[in-house]
């Protein structure tokens, strides 16, 4: 852990000594306001990158310039084992197994049951599956409020993609070794760029409750893309190491990478607001990424977004038990709380992306679509439709993709020509709805829905 000391900030930049500046005010990006007395102050440290958010970290030289970090979750050391952790489970557990699975319909055990994280992959006997026809969730990467690295260590951190792995491993930039570290067993994976290296202890896997201590198997965030009940991970031992999949209810270990930022456009509004270039849960901005009900911060299944599933409610649209300014339709034991956007808890944005994220205002809203700063067309990225949305300014541009809406059918890409996106203010005049961008082949809209519908998110 690399740290750079200056010592006592130059004497506290030199003439901090002086009668008018005898105490040191800083204040953080949250808002907090710290003060101190000069005679409280010893030095002042600055941490390098090698030590981001509370945990240590190397650069190897990848490619995609992706950050490893040098402990497995729930280790002190690098050759601590840490936690194992289920795919999409944010706390470690004694049995692995699909009876005590998360993703699970309830008092199942069969992985046909699975009611998360789900795609189209031929396995109609799944509930998600009704016939022949899919009806899951079409998500296959974490969403950071189910990523264990995310959920453990914070959001700047996440688990590795397949991809990550597999560059990780690549010969033509890592050498890897079977090796051992203070006498623990594992992989060592060097750097041919910089000779810098980390160590991934072979920490086993956990079959129901029993530890194979023979490998070591680390959790990607994304799914099979051959089977929703596999998911992608890294495997070795003194043979080998590759990348595999396998069933997601198994007790792998999990090394975190550095979150990617997300990109954004600047379109020169003149609110200064940056748009996101992907919905949350895309990979690019063609994706559908993941559907919400407003308020709500982790997608269901297409049956659920309902007022009798919806999490503001006591069943009904007249049973609101927050976000709610009008009597007649708060639950009999609430007051109208007055509350018209969303708390940073119940952002979807937020709770995924991180807190310099949200949902966009209803004036954010109406600022994109004026026609005084931008134009919009309906047209097609990577053959899916949807609208583009072009600055006046400067010509940058957002693609909003026609992701359907999940309650009354998904279609394939090709079919669907509307889509919403929610904003994170309610109608004050209807507290059961929100406001949302439509978009269609024809049209882009401001208009209020109801909350329980499940809907696309921009952050911005």
């Amino acid at each position: 852990m690399r740290k750079i000391l200056l010592a006592t900030l130059f004497l506290l930049m030199a003439g901090i000594q002086t009668a008018n500046a005898q105490t040191v005010h800083l204040k953080l990006s949250n808002g907090s306001n710290y003060f101190y007395g000069i005679d409280e102050l010893d030095s002042i440290m600055f941490i390098t990158e090698s030590f981001a958010g509370g945990y240590e970290c190397v650069d190897l030289e990848l490619p995609s310039g992706t950050i490893w970090a040098t402990c497995n979750v729930g280790a002190s050391s690098p050759e601590d084992f840490g936690g194992h952790f289920a795919w999409g489970e944010t706390e470690t557990k004694s049995s692995f197994d699909w009876n005590s699975y998360k993703w699970m319909n309830e008092g199942q055990s069969s992985f046909t049951q699975l009611n998360t994280y789900t795609f189209p992959d031929g396995q109609t006997e799944g509930c998600w599956y009704e016939g022949k026809t899919f009806v899951g969730d079409s998500l296959n990467q974490l969403l950071l409020v189910h990523d264990a690295a995310a959920a453990n260590w914070g959001t700047k951190w996440q688990m590795p993609t397949k991809e990550q792995f597999q560059e990780l491993i690549n010969s033509a930039y890592t050498t890897t070794e079977w090796t051992q570290l203070n006498g623990v067993n594992g992989r060592k994976i060097t750097s041919n760029s910089n000779g810098k290296s980390i160590f991934l202890p072979a920490a086993g896997e956990y079959y129901g409750t029993y530890l194979d201590e023979s490998l070591g198997t680390y959790w990607s965030c994304e799914l099979s893309t051959d089977y929703c009940n596999r998911a992608n991970y890294l495997s070795f031992n003194s043979d080998r190491i590759f990348v595999t999949s396998f069933n997601r209810s198994l007790g792998h270990s999990i090394r975190p990478v550095r979150t990617r930022e997300h990109e954004y456009v600047d379109l020169e509004l003149p609110s200064g607001t940056l748009w996101a270039s992907c919905n949350v849960g895309a990979n690019n901005p063609w994706d559908f990424g993941a559907y919400f009900a407003w308020g709500e911060i982790e997608p269901k299944q297409e049956s659920n977004y309902n007022w009798s599933a919806y999490k503001w409610c006591e069943g009904t649209k007249r049973t609101i038990t927050k976000y709610c300014t009008d009597w007649s339709y708060c639950d009999e034991y609430a007051d109208p709380d007055g509350k018209i956007e969303l708390e940073p808890m119940d952002d979807a944005a937020t709770v995924n992306w991180g807190s310099q994220w949200q949902m966009p205002s209803l004036a954010q809203c109406l600022e994109l679509l004026n026609p005084n700063y931008t134009t919009w067309m309906w047209t097609q990225q990577n053959e899916v439709y949807g609208i583009k949305i072009t600055s006046k300014r400067n010509g940058k541009s957002i693609f909003l993709p026609a992701t359907g809406d999940p309650p009354h059918g998904k279609f394939s890409a090709d079919d669907i020509i509307f889509g919403f996106y929610w904003s994170r203010t309610i109608n004050t005049h209807y507290p059961h709805r929100a406001y949302s961008l439509g978009i269609t082949f024809e049209n882009i809209m401001n208009d209020f829905y109801d909350r329980n519908s499940g809907y696309s998110v921009r952050p911005v």
